[in-house]
């Protein structure tokens, strides 16, 4: 198979299936590119950043953009912070321009100077959290295609369904450019839940085609016996390791991918304890120090790339050996003149019987330096902890681990969720979880979706919540005052635009909030009034609208 787009530009074979089961072929899409392309080359703008959460309205702008010879960014999100820090650069988010006039799809033009001459900035948190810009070029990308299309076999009509974001390089490769060039299609929709993608299954099954589906281990771990897939091949997951035992609950083989921003995919296996298998057009080696070393003509660069994995070859001298992983290399750590590995010391934790998962870190207190655990527990360990004392909880813990861990490595400060929050690419976000061990004003987000003018979080309610304190020593409750803060708070970050509450309407609080709840909040935008909504146990805990001042205004 060739690796080029170009060979189904004029096709009517199915590219997209829209949310209302309308299709549209490549041909189409190409046009649809073409006459985008038209309107953004009148943009004097050079620098343009894309994020769209309609998969077929981001292929459309993100091809159109390049042909018309522009730099796009793919930001994790749209948060008021980050539109804010682009437009300080002079940097916008790019949006379907209106026609002015007809074009033809021929005024497209994909030859080699093009593919390696568009270049995409991908935002990555990498290893400490901080984010970076990492350029790929077409030629890089469709390089990867290549080489997915080496490694797996999949039937030539076979959908791609997604609940993970082609904001992500992951997300983007495996969902929308691997059926570009391969005339395969896509369903339009990021989904969100297990249940979600069966439904989507039975709403295509008219076309009478097979589907494969891209996931995380954040989504995979919700997988249950009764969703039961249907006319799926295979899943694929990627952004964090898979935990072990997720497999038996999901009926089709799973197809974990390891790889980061800079260096594209790396390796693939289908078992859990199985070794890691190189993508056909990827070399590897350790270093000395047993680091990954990656060599690709997918990667940012033709050079070496050292990883930070440490990991044990199968063969030395074999550029394509199997490899197993043996974690960060960047995750050794020297507390107090003692060197501590923080995945050795979560393994032991994780042997404890009522940790599910764990995360360990360091964090400073007092101009010292000190480890920390974010802890989810198993549901009858938590039920334990809610109606108990934090201190006496965390001190049993502490004498669990004095026969498992030196005393140096028994984390001083814990903090006990119901899971571990993800970032934008469904990675644990190292940055926000050591938020939870500075004073806490906001509840912790654990997700957060957001769909045109309606947002969704799920809010977890941690028992060291300043709003606690004080309200009341025996009964702690999260006041309502506290609750209009959290609304404004969000509402701003997600809409640049919103400037200052300046009056509310029909607040009701009608539940009480309590430590350790977990609830969702749904906020919706009509002009300048955000409407909110707090849902616990199903119940209505608050409600109300908040009116905002718009920057126009200001």
């Amino acid at each position: 198979m060739s690796c080029y787009f170009e060979n189904y530009v004029n096709s009517p074979k199915l590219l997209c299936i829209k949310s209302d089961l309308s299709t549209v072929s490549f041909a189409s899409f190409w046009q649809d590119v073409a006459e985008q392309q038209a309107q953004i080359e009148q943009l004097e703008t050079e620098i343009w950043a894309l994020w769209e959460q309609d998969s077929y309205e981001f292929l459309v702008l993100l091809f159109a953009a390049l042909n018309a010879k522009k730099q796009v960014l793919l930001p994790p999100n749209r948060i008021s912070d980050l539109e804010k820090e682009l437009a300080e650069q002079n940097i916008y988010f790019l949006t379907r321009q209106k026609l002015q006039f007809e074009v033809s799809q021929n005024s497209l033009k994909f030859d080699q100077n093009f593919l390696e001459q568009s270049s995409v900035y991908f935002y990555t948190s990498g290893s400490t959290g901080q984010p970076k810009k990492i350029p790929r070029t077409l030629a890089q990308l469709f390089n990867e295609v290549a080489g997915l299309n080496e490694s797996f076999e999949l039937p030539e009509q076979a959908i791609a369904i997604a609940t993970v974001s082609h904001q992500h390089i992951y997300g983007l490769l495996f969902k929308l450019l691997w059926p570009l060039a391969s005339g395969r299609g896509f369903y339009q929709n990021q989904v969100a839940f297990p249940e979600d993608v069966v439904d989507v299954e039975k709403k295509i099954a008219h076309l009478n085609i097979t589907n494969y589906v891209i996931s995380s281990p954040a989504l995979l771990k919700r997988w249950t016996t009764d969703v039961v897939l249907q006319e799926c091949i295979t899943v694929y997951s990627s952004g964090g390791k898979l935990d072990s035992g997720i497999r038996p609950f999901v009926n089709v083989p799973i197809t974990e991918v390891f790889g980061s921003s800079e260096t594209g995919g790396i390796a693939h296996r289908q078992e859990d304890d199985a070794l890691w298998t190189p993508f056909a057009n990827v070399e590897i080696r350790q270093s000395e120090q047993q680091e990954l070393a990656v060599k690709a003509n997918h990667a940012c660069t033709q050079d070496w790339i050292l990883t930070g994995d440490k990991i044990e070859l199968v063969d030395l001298d074999n550029l394509k050996s199997p490899f197993k992983l043996l974690g960060r290399l960047d995750r050794i750590i020297k507390l107090e003149e003692k060197r501590l590995s923080l995945d050795a010391i979560e393994h032991k934790i994780l042997e404890l019987d009522d940790v599910s998962q764990c995360h360990v870190l360091v964090v400073e207190k007092e101009h010292r330096q000190m480890l920390a655990c974010v802890v989810v527990l198993k549901d009858d360990a938590r039920e334990k902890l809610v109606k108990g004392e934090k201190s006496t909880f965390v001190a049993n813990i502490k004498a669990k681990l004095k026969d498992k861990l030196e005393s140096i490595a028994i984390p001083r400060q814990w903090r006990f969720i119901t899971q571990l929050p993800q970032n934008a690419q469904a990675k644990l976000n190292k940055q926000y979880l050591k938020s939870l061990f500075q004073p806490m004003l906001l509840p912790v987000v654990l997700e957060q979706k957001l769909v045109d003018a309606q947002a969704q979080f799920e809010l977890e309610f941690t028992p060291e919540l300043e709003c606690f304190k004080g309200h009341f020593s025996t009964f702690p409750i999260f006041p309502g005052v506290g609750q209009v803060g959290f609304v404004q708070h969000f509402a701003k970050q997600i809409w640049a635009d919103l400037q200052w509450c300046n009056g509310f309407e029909q607040l009701k609080f009608q539940e009480l909030i309590y430590p350790y709840s977990v609830v969702q909040l749904k906020l919706t935008r009509k002009l300048h009034k955000i409407s909110f909504e707090i849902l616990g146990d199903d119940k209505t805990i608050a409600s109300g609208r908040l009116l905002f001042a718009l920057q126009e205004e200001a």
